[in-house]
């Protein structure tokens, strides 16, 4: 038990410092004066606002600290120590949790995410009793980028468009017909809107709309094609890599080898962007699309837990 009252609250400008520090500190360590000063460039450039910080204090100490990150599309992946809290702390922990998701409820954001070591049960319990769900485990996968490679060929009844503001409403169908059947977090279904979805992709790097790809039907005008697959990059803004942000056939086009065509539609899409990496996170109960990226050569980096409360 704490011996004096917690308080959740903002942080001050003299604890953003001691703040980051442990936030990015792991092992029961903080981090170092150059590992924040690192984040705080990174975070500069990402243009993530680091005044957003939160903590919760008892007697003048810091208890816990969550530095939430809003991305377009509704959401904030809210950022917090990596080692669970100690029994005594973990009261305030929550505090400090619904604190920060009442917020940002009340700011129109719809969902709050927090992704956890797949061994950090004692975080799992501690998010589940203040309203957060397991979403998924996320499998991470990179891959070197080989070049010059050719461009892959279509089959003849079939057409590629980029995004355009007239095709946004093709990508927006083939992404939801992507979605029916899905093993690709399916605990999302139907919790966010379209446009969210398309907001929140567009925000997960450098969105180029030349490197977003939809296919259609070759024979049919546009106004009356049906999407059946998406294949969604973007180059990372920090690093010499690329992001498959999202791959998905409607069920109709499954297990005709399409999903091939876009892997190295990927590969050389990333060719093109000068990269020397593509990267990507998965489901790890998607055993179509683990086997599909395995056999592009993509090997796994690490995993997370994805933890998801709805907050409105």
């Amino acid at each position: 038990m704490l011996a004096q009252p917690v308080h959740c609250r903002p942080a001050l400008p003299d604890e953003v410092h001691p703040a980051l520090g442990m936030i990015l500190g792991g092992g029961g360590k903080l981090a170092d004066d150059q590992q924040v000063a690192e984040f705080l460039a990174f975070a500069d450039q990402r243009r993530i606002v680091i005044s957003d910080l939160w903590i919760a204090a008892s007697g003048g100490v810091m208890l816990w600290a969550i530095l939430p990150i809003v991305s377009p599309g509704r959401t904030t992946l809210l950022f917090a120590p990596s080692d669970p809290p100690h029994p005594h702390i973990v009261p305030a922990a929550g505090a400090l949790l619904d604190t920060v998701c009442n917020k940002y409820a009340a700011n129109d954001v719809q969902l709050a995410q927090v992704l956890l070591d797949p061994a950090d049960d004692a975080g799992r319990r501690m998010l589940e009793a203040h309203g957060f769900r397991r979403m998924a485990e996320l499998i991470y996968l990179h891959a070197a980028v080989r070049r010059p490679l050719p461009p892959p060929e279509l089959p003849a009844d079939l057409a590629q468009m980029n995004y355009t503001p007239q095709t946004h409403a093709l990508f927006a169908n083939a992404i939801l017909a992507s979605y029916q059947q899905s093993l690709d977090c399916p605990a999302l279904n139907g919790v966010r809107r379209i446009e969210d979805i398309i907001a929140g992709h567009k925000a997960g790097g450098e969105f180029d709309p030349r490197h977003w790809y939809v296919l259609c039907d070759r024979n049919k005008p546009i106004e009356e094609t049906t999407p059946i697959g998406v294949l969604l990059l973007s180059r990372l803004p920090r690093g010499d890599s690329a992001e498959l942000v999202y791959l998905g056939l409607a069920p109709s086009a499954r297990g005709k080898s399409l999903g091939d065509w876009m892997m190295r539609r990927a590969f050389t899409t990333a060719a093109s962007m000068g990269v020397a990496r593509l990267s990507l996170a998965v489901d790890s109960i998607n055993a179509p699309a683990l086997k599909l990226y395995y056999r592009f050569g993509m090997a796994k980096m690490g995993s997370k837990v994805a933890m998801m409360r709805k907050l409105i």
